[in-house]
């Protein structure tokens, strides 16, 4: 309608909007004596309805405007400024002083703005207006684009008209500015109410000049700057710093912007813990790389640390890279400054025992986070409980750790102190090589803190790059040599502690075990050596044996084996002085055999070879490791094995089949003895017989199953297929099937490949014909007279080409009646008991031809063939046919989509999902008198409550308020699948309460729906672009791939 109208005043008025005076004249005095309507301009913004703000019709009069009689602020020096009430804009165009306004193409959203007005405003008044707080607090705010205000503005300063803004529209319009010109969705502090409105429009230049002029005009006049309008200037000194910083004649300028910021910086840094009001301003320093500005990066680096409790981990992330990428540049008390914060956080920080009593006993729900206490997991500990960060939680704490933390103390010498912070920020940074570092080797000896914390995380460094080079691709070389002498240099330093008992027992066990796993990795006789003198102290600690012991000895035997090779009488003598329980000793091989599995899985088969024979069988788990390392090996025979281990759960079969395909895929060029290819065939013949693959899956069982069709295993193969796509009729791809067909002729294997056709058949039925095709010409050939004749049977009119040739590319054949096609349909189907791919159309053609009771006996008859998710679709079928029948009373058909919905879930095993829920819902709320807006209020508390997203609110907290409403046995949300899609699911739910809510006259309640909408929206539009960008390479590498795979002679 709004379109209409301003196409009929563009006609009228002029071309392109512009206004012809004369006919303007006559055209008005016309509409005045004939019509009563109030001439309006658009307001607001959005596309949420509109009041007295509508567009002006096209027969509506021009009004004389009025101004609002309400008081302005009471600080305005100004008084003979304009004091507007919102409602008061469409009042504000008329002829007069020419200024050009945002045309339509400028307007943010919502309907489009007659373009060119002239205005008696100035434009000041409309920059005020726009700047209100009662425009800012609005959910329907008066808005312009950010070039129309920049203009504004710009305006204003050339009539200098500035002084009619006070203190707080200038905050707002720098704020305003200063979020338009970064994502608003990123700034989570000194947020502008009005910047939410700007969401999704991509900014075309940035406003940070215009920000520092509001700023400059803002302390000339004697206004006191708020703390958000130095955050803004602070973030525009450090743009402008970084513009410059890559022109060479401009370097004095850059420091001297940067020189600017850290004047506003200083002034907001202790009020705010923001990580955006500290971390954007020291990695701009940092990224200076100006000595002078480095060593200022440290003293404020210095002054967070020492006066906020938690650091984000971006702040963590600035100390990290100053300690390790310039830390040889600081000055020495700017050193000083850093560890000295680090001693005052040290001193505020109590640490307490959060798995161990005084006793040394574990709490009760602490055995997972003892079976993991190793050095790695002391250094996490420590390096959360002193930074106070939230990228990882503490995973242990004892009570030999509390006085760790003097290693900062100031009574200490700096290098040592310094030391102490290099290896925290090496273990807690991403390492991508091994670090040049090595312990510190003085006469001196160290303090026990010292030796403590160098122990500590000079194994965690280790063990992290250890990780790392596991973790890539086969062939990267293990620094051996190193880290066996850094392990020495640790060892000496760790031994004389053991010795003196000055650690508690959990902690000396646990830094064990890292030094066992070393010895594990490096396979030194001399260093096993060393690693039996700490597993022999451990004894003589006090208190009880917890799972840490169990992790030290697991290792200790892991060690051996790799040194002295598998010898059944070391691990069962080592497993007998353990202990004697066997269960504990199940729990020490588990751990042995995991360990192994990531560092010489042989030696780890052998292990679980030894212990499977006298019944201390691994866990599954660690079972499921180590074939898992097998095929990441390459030693496929091995991992075959272990597929038909009934203790698997279907998730860990899965794993395994993925990993052996993507083996099997990468050497496509490596002939592999036939005898791994039929466990796996009968495998997935095993597997997917009542279970449906996930999606996640394709790309990787397609490969598999090309690749038993080119190892002889192409019956397996197609039965598998059948399987699946009988399930799921578009699981598999189009092209998956063309290139499966060409290598099964290839191959000469003819009879499976009119089986391929055959299932092709039921998902697409002009590929299949083609293939057959193909196939009738090839046996023909070949002399293969048998496989011939079963083509031409199936090259035969089957059902899919009965009911494609009746039923039509658009729904039904053309010049052919509704009810004659509908009459054939219910007949086909109740005597062919047909269930392919064309059976939803069919139904659909019944139910559209309200032949609902035909339908239905067709759906009975169906529903034992198929599966239940196809079922629960053709159920939704018929449920929408019977929802939107002409009945005559709202309740009879409320009653009678109800009794459907009981029939179909009580006898036909019917299961509801969000579909079913949105039908019966529409149904429900076309029955005004029943349901009334109280009770549509509460019903949509109650699928907030039932897991439906709703933007802020919770399940806790629901938009409305009411209290819970009970709910229907046969719809309970709670019994409904987990997911929820928003194209099919949340947005239309929302979009029939807001048209129940506004045909029931409750506003309010319709346009809290529109806010939670919009924000879902926007939501789901995020969500998937970044899925759209994280999974474009891999899948344009996969096509391009798999065109390159496909024969080019199909």
């Amino acid at each position: 309608m709004l379109r209409w109208c301003l196409s009929i005043v563009r006609t009228f008025c002029g071309r392109g909007g512009a206004t012809h005076p004369r006919f303007s004249r006559s055209f008005s005095a016309q509409t005045r004596r004939t019509s009563r309507a109030q001439s309006t301009v658009c307001k607001g913004y959005g596309d949420a309805p509109t009041c007295a703000g509508d567009p002006p019709g096209p027969m509506s009069p021009p009004v004389v405007p009025t101004l609002s009689a309400r008081p302005h602020n009471a600080d305005d020096a100004n008084s003979e400024s304009l004091a507007l009430d919102r409602h008061d804009i469409p009042h504000m165009f008329r002829q007069g002083v020419f200024t050009n306004l945002v045309d339509c193409q400028e307007s943010i959203s919502g309907p489009p703005i007659i373009t060119r007005r002239r205005t008696n405003l100035s434009a000041v008044d409309i920059l005020r207006l726009i700047l209100s707080q009662d425009n800012v607090t609005s959910d329907r705010p008066y808005l312009r684009s950010p070039n129309t205000i920049r203009s504004l503005y710009y305006s204003a300063e050339s009539r200098n008209q500035l002084g009619k803004l006070d203190s707080n529209m200038l905050s707002v319009l720098i704020g305003l500015l200063g979020s338009l010109s970064i994502d608003p969705q990123t700034s989570l502090v000194y947020t502008i109410p009005l910047a939410s409105h700007f969401v999704g429009v991509t900014a075309c230049r940035s406003h940070w000049a215009l920000v520092l002029k509001v700023g400059r005009y803002k302390q000339r006049t004697g206004m006191v700057l708020q703390d958000s309008d130095r955050f803004w200037l602070m973030r525009a000194e450090l743009a402008t710093a970084k513009a410059l910083a890559d022109n060479a004649h401009s370097e004095n300028n850059a420091v001297n912007a940067i020189h600017r910021a850290r004047i506003h910086y200083h002034i907001i840094r202790r009020h705010s813990c923001h990580p955006e009001v500290h971390a954007a301003y020291l990695e701009t320093l940092l990224d200076s790389q100006g000595p002078q500005l480095l060593d200022l990066a440290a003293w404020d680096l210095s002054f967070v640390l020492r006066t906020h409790s938690m650091c984000h981990p971006r702040l963590v992330d600035v100390l990290y890279r100053l300690v390790i990428q310039h830390g040889a540049v600081l000055s020495t008390r700017c050193q000083d400054a850093i560890v000295s914060a680090l001693w005052k956080r040290a001193c505020r920080t109590e640490l307490r025992s959060r798995l161990f009593f005084g006793n040394g006993q574990p709490r009760e729900g602490s055995d997972d986070c003892l079976a993991l206490l190793d050095a790695t997991a002391l250094a996490r500990m420590l390096s959360t409980t002193l930074l106070g960060s939230s990228c990882h939680l503490p995973i242990t704490s004892s009570a030999s750790t509390n006085n760790l933390f003097s290693v900062f103390s100031p009574a200490d010498p700096l290098p040592q102190r310094w030391n102490a912070l290099i290896l925290l920020s090496l273990f807690n940074a991403s390492v991508t090589s091994y670090p040049n570092w090595a312990p510190s080797s003085s006469e001196r000896p160290l303090p026990l803190a010292a030796s403590y914390w160098q122990v500590i995380f000079g194994l965690a460094i280790v063990e992290k790059v250890l990780q790392q080079q596991f973790s890539s691709p086969l062939g990267s070389p293990v620094p051996t040599q190193s880290i066996l002498e850094t392990a020495y240099a640790l060892y000496q330093t760790w031994l004389p502690n053991m010795d003196a008992r000055l650690v508690s027992r959990e902690v000396a066990c646990a830094i064990s075990a890292s030094f066992c796993r070393l010895a594990s990795v490096v396979a030194d006789a001399s260093f096993l050596t060393a690693c039996r003198v700490l597993y022999d102290l451990r004894s003589g600690f006090e208190g009880s044996e917890t799972l840490v012991d169990n992790a030290v000895t697991a290792h200790y035997i892991a060690a051996a084996l790799r040194v002295h090779g598998v010898l059944p009488n070391v691990v069962f003598g080592v497993l007998e002085r353990f202990s004697s329980d066997l269960q504990r000793q199940r729990q020490v091989v588990t751990t042995a055999v995991a360990a192994l599995a990531a560092i010489d899985p042989p030696v780890a088969h052998a292990l679980y070879t030894i212990v499977h024979r006298t019944g201390r069988e691994p866990s599954p788990e660690a079972i499921h490791t180590l074939a898992l390392s097998f095929a990441r090996y390459g030693t496929l025979e091995r991992t075959v094995e272990f597929l038909s281990d009934n203790r698997f759960s279907v998730n860990q079969r899965e794993t395994l089949i993925i990993a052996i395909a993507r083996r099997l895929w990468k050497d496509k060029h490596t002939r592999y003895p036939s005898s791994i290819f039929a466990p796996v065939a009968n495998e997935l013949l095993v597997l997917y017989q009542s279970h449906h693959p996930p999606r996640h899956f394709r790309g990787h069982l397609e490969r598999l199953l090309v690749v038993l069709c080119q190892h002889g295993k192409a019956s397996q193969a197609i039965c598998v297929v059948s399987s699946i796509a009988q399930g799921s009729l578009d699981y598999f791809h189009p092209r998956f099937y063309v290139r499966l067909y060409f290598i099964l002729l290839q191959r000469r294997r003819l009879a499976t490949a009119a089986r391929l056709v055959a299932t092709i058949a039921a998902t697409n039925s002009k590929v299949a014909r083609i293939l057959n095709a193909v196939v009738q010409r090839t046996t023909i050939r070949a002399s293969n007279f048998c496989v011939s004749r079963r083509t031409r049977v199936q090259s035969m009119p089957l059902s899919n080409d009965y009911l494609a040739r009746v039923l039509g590319p658009s729904g039904s054949l053309n010049k052919v009646v509704r009810g004659p096609v509908s009459l054939r349909l219910s007949s086909f189907l109740r005597r062919s008991s047909y269930a392919g791919p064309w059976l939803e159309r069919a139904i659909q053609e019944l139910v559209n031809s309200r032949r609902v009771l035909a339908a239905k006996h067709v759906f009975a008859c169906v529903s034992p063939m198929i599966l239940s998710k196809r079922c629960t679709a053709l159920g939704n079928i018929l449920l929408h046919g019977v929802s939107w029948q002409p009945l005559p009373r709202n309740g009879r058909r409320v009653r009678k989509t109800l009794a459907l919905l009981d029939e179909l879930i009580k006898i036909h095993g019917f299961q509801p999902d969000r579909v079913t829920v949105n039908i019966v819902l529409k149904v429900m709320l076309s029955w005004r008198s029943v349901f009334d807006s109280r009770r549509l209020r509460a019903l949509f508390d109650q699928f907030v409550r039932g897991g439906y997203p709703a933007a802020e609110y919770s399940p806790q907290r629901p938009p409305f308020g009411t209290p819970p409403v009970q709910w229907s046995n046969s719809l309970n949300l709670s019994n409904l699948p987990s997911f929820i899609s928003f194209e099919r699911h949340s947005r239309p739910l929302f979009k029939m309460f807001i048209k129940a809510f506004y045909l029931r006259h409750d506003v309010e309640a319709a346009r809290k729906v529109v806010g939670i909408l919009k924000e879902e929206a926007h939501r789901n539009t995020m969500t998937k672009e970044a899925r759209q960008w994280a999974r474009s390479e891999g899948r344009i590498k996969a096509l391009r791939r798999l065109d390159t795979a496909v024969p080019a002679n199909r």
